[in-house]
């Protein structure tokens, strides 16, 4: 028990800027984090349901609009903006055009190019559009299910797909650590939280949407990088959150 314990809460720690007891650094970063993928939904639906509880909370005085901008606000702040930094490296160096060694250049640039900048407008104003349109109709367990299948993309990602060869970053710690163990508990703990959340015919709808996100996304930055990189991991979340909150909102 303490095990899956520490498990959690480095998941938690890895996915949030929440800090954790166990950090993932040194000689036991692989361990720790091999065991830390079995929980990256369960780290996720937390993070949806505290941005949810925001979005309740503020709805009982101001507007649904402003309740979704808060609660969006507040996703982002609780993650540390990790996937939408990761969406915009990706998308300036994806969107340029260039060649391969180039392109990863671009990516490991820390400054933000214009299209990271507008992608990151648009991504985040589809967000809170969508989130205002579901407002009334189940936001608690759409977020929870939503912010769920996001992170088990990322898990599917990073064991599913190799890291660009003769590159290093965090995000190689992440796929060189094999773990089918962790990924058959991260899918089933993903399949159940979002079943649970959204009932069995939306949740494994839901599901397949993500997983064919996923695999797309990840095939073209196969094609393009040669693999996929902790850039990579990041856009994939977000692409998998906006992806499934557009199914939703066009089923609800």
């Amino acid at each position: 028990m303490k095990a899956a314990v520490t498990a959690l809460q480095n998941a938690i720690s890895f996915l949030t800027v929440l800090p954790s007891p166990c950090p993932l650094s040194g000689t036991r970063s692989a361990d720790s984090l091999s065991r830390a993928l079995a929980w990256f939904p369960l780290a996720g639906a937390l993070v949806g349901a505290v941005g949810a509880g925001i979005v309740w909370l503020i709805s009982l005085r101001w507007s649904g609009a402003v309740a979704t901008l808060i609660g969006l606000a507040a996703m982002t702040v609780l993650t540390g903006g990790l996937h939408l930094d990761g969406f915009s490296d990706t998308l300036d160096g994806l969107a340029a055009w260039k060649g391969r060694e180039e392109t990863l250049r671009i990516m490991r640039d820390s400054r933000i190019g214009v299209m990271g900048a507008a992608g990151i407008f648009f991504l985040l104003g589809l967000k809170w559009f969508l989130l205002q349109d579901l407002f009334s109709r189940g936001i608690l367990s759409i977020l929870v299910a939503v912010c769920t299948l996001s992170r088990l993309s990322m898990v599917l990602s990073a064991q599913a797909f190799p890291y660009v060869p003769g590159r290093s970053g965090l995000g190689r710690l992440v796929t060189d650590t094999r773990s089918p163990r962790s990924v058959w508990s991260a899918l089933l703990l993903g399949i159940g939280i979002a079943c649970l959340s959204l009932g069995p015919l939306e949740g494994l709808l839901c599901l397949t949407v993500s997983v064919a996100v996923t695999w797309g996304f990840n095939l073209f930055c196969l094609s393009r990088l040669g693999g996929i990189t902790g850039d990579t991991l990041g856009a994939i979340n977000e692409m998998v959150e906006v992806s499934l909150l557009l199914l939703l909102g066009a089923l609800r």
